[in-house]
């Protein structure tokens, strides 16, 4: 199955809650409202290297619960659309300067003691300040998240999403920060959520 970047719609999102960066791009032209089923392609194994096996089923569950939540099934195989999924780990290193800045003021020197006895205090003068910058530096994991939806009749790409952000070694905050990137992820599909009632009506009617 053939992955490519859309052209069409390009929208940035940088939500502030979670700091993720979300990137959305779907083909207008087409109407998703005709699809009634997904599936889900193999699970890449690169993905493996990146993620274990809790995250994975952390990331396929809130998949599968935004699409759900947009009226659509959940098939084994052959659905209408045909959902991929990429993850992407690597290290990063931010850098942080700080400045002690001391500018100019008044100085304080030594000098020939009074009336030119000895050494004593000289004078008090204005003279140019100084400053010191030190800078450091953190190693983290950057990880993105990409989420790909293909049409399954001709296997067009159709849809696609990205959350990029900094991945946390905390156990609980990242099972729920995972769900919470991937439901901003979908945010901006074009169908949007549908109340659990509508959603019932829509399967009834399809059986």
């Amino acid at each position: 199955m053939k992955k490519f970047l859309l052209p069409f719609v390009i929208l940035f999102l940088l939500n502030s809650c979670t700091g993720v960066k979300i990137t959305n791009n779907w083909d207008k032209t087409v109407d998703f409202k005709q699809f009634k089923t997904y599936s889900f392609y193999p699970w890449d194994k690169q993905n493996n290297k990146m993620v274990n096996d809790y995250d994975k089923l952390t990331i396929i569950n809130a998949i599968k619960d935004e699409m759900n939540r947009r009226g659509y099934q959940y098939v084994d195989k052959s659905g209408d659309l045909i959902i991929s999924v990429f993850v992407i780990v690597k290290e990063e290193t931010s850098y942080q300067a700080y400045t002690n800045h001391y500018g100019p003021g008044w100085t304080y020197g030594w000098g020939p003691g009074y009336y030119g006895y000895g050494y004593g205090p000289g004078y008090y003068g204005y003279g140019p300040g100084y400053n010191n910058t030190t800078v450091t530096s953190t190693t983290y994991h950057q990880g993105t998240l990409i989420i790909d939806i293909f049409q399954r009749s001709d296997k067009k790409q159709v849809w696609q999403g990205i959350g990029s952000g900094e991945v946390t070694n905390n156990l609980e905050k990242r099972d729920r920060r995972l769900p919470m990137t991937i439901g901003q992820i979908f945010r901006r599909f074009p169908v949007p959520k549908k109340s659990s009632k509508k959603i019932e009506e829509m399967h009834s009617g399809q059986e």
